[in-house]
C-alpha cells in the first residue's frame, strides 16, 4: 500500500470505530463473536504496526 491508500484506510476507520464500538458493545454475547468491530480493530492495529515499522 502507499502513503495515500494507508492514509485513506486509517480514515475510513476512524470514521467507523466509534459507530460500530457502540453496536459491538450493545450486541449480544453471539452477535459479537462476528462483528465488523473485530475487523476494524484488527486493521487498526496491522496500520499501528506498519506505521511503528516505518518509524524504525
Amino acid at each position: 500500500m502507499n502513503a495515500e491508500q494507508i492514509r485513506s484506510l486509517q480514515r475510513v476507520l476512524d470514521y467507523l470505530a466509534q459507530d460500530e464500538r457502540s453496536h459491538f458493545e450493545s450486541a449480544s454475547p453471539e452477535e459479537r463473536t462476528n462483528h465488523i468491530y473485530l475487523d476494524v480493530l484488527i486493521l487498526q492495529e496491522y496500520l499501528e504496526q506498519q506505521k511503528g515499522e516505518s518509524n524504525s
